[in-house]
């Protein structure tokens, strides 16, 4: 803020309204820490008014008729397969795994950790694009691991999801890790069951066969 003042005075840059003298001027976070942010993250200045007003509209910013599904779990769950089965033709389909081959010559299914921040930040603008309406989408899914609550969280209250958390026991995800993924997935699979909590408010299905049968626990 102090950098701000001595560039450009009191002055508040705006939100949704022009330029304007402000003398009460604060520091508030570009993505709230509410709204997935981090309390460290990249600050900007506002008077107090346009950032009481910016938080206020990022309350419930949910469209109408727009679903939003989190698909979760370990790697090697059959997030992917899941979605094929139960996503129409016409719904957007967000997957870490796909953004990921598309921004690297890596390979499939071949992550370097210094694209994910980029890879995460592609798949959160086109999240935060459909909250501003003005489209023809009516079902995104979005697949994540996601093993934190707080996250799976995030994702209910900033975009309204369902979430799904497909469940399969540790050993079966590391044999399948083992037979068909590259080497480092059966840490994937480790860290997932490591971090994993539990939420009542998620739907968990065990042992989901692409058959369609499901069985929610």
């Amino acid at each position: 803020m102090r950098a701000w003042v001595a560039q450009n005075g009191l002055v508040c840059p705006g939100w949704q309204r022009e330029a304007h003298p402000a003398d009460d001027l604060t520091a508030d976070h570009v993505v709230p820490p509410g709204a997935g942010g981090s309390e460290a993250g990249e600050l900007r200045v506002l008077c107090r008014s346009c950032n009481s007003a910016r938080g206020a509209s990022m309350a419930d910013r949910r469209v109408p008729g727009l679903d939003i599904v989190l698909v979760a779990g370990p790697a090697c769950a059959g997030k992917n397969t899941y979605v094929r089965e139960h996503a129409d033709p016409e719904d957007l389909v967000l997957d870490l795994d796909a953004l990921n081959a598309a921004m690297s010559l890596a390979g499939p299914r071949v992550h370097i950790p210094a694209h994910l921040p980029f890879v995460c930040e592609a798949r959160d603008a086109v999240l935060e694009r459909l909250l501003l309406g003005g489209h023809q989408v009516r079902r995104c899914w979005v697949i994540s691991t996601a093993p934190e609550r707080a996250r799976r969280e995030h994702y209910r209250r900033r975009y309204g999801a369902r979430v799904v958390v497909l469940w399969w026991p540790e050993e079966t995800c590391l044999l399948r890790a083992m037979s068909e993924r590259p080497p480092e997935w059966q840490q994937y699979v480790r860290q997932w069951f490591d971090r994993y909590e539990p939420d009542p408010e998620d739907t968990v299905l065990r042992n989901w066969q692409a058959t369609g049968e499901e069985r929610a626990g």
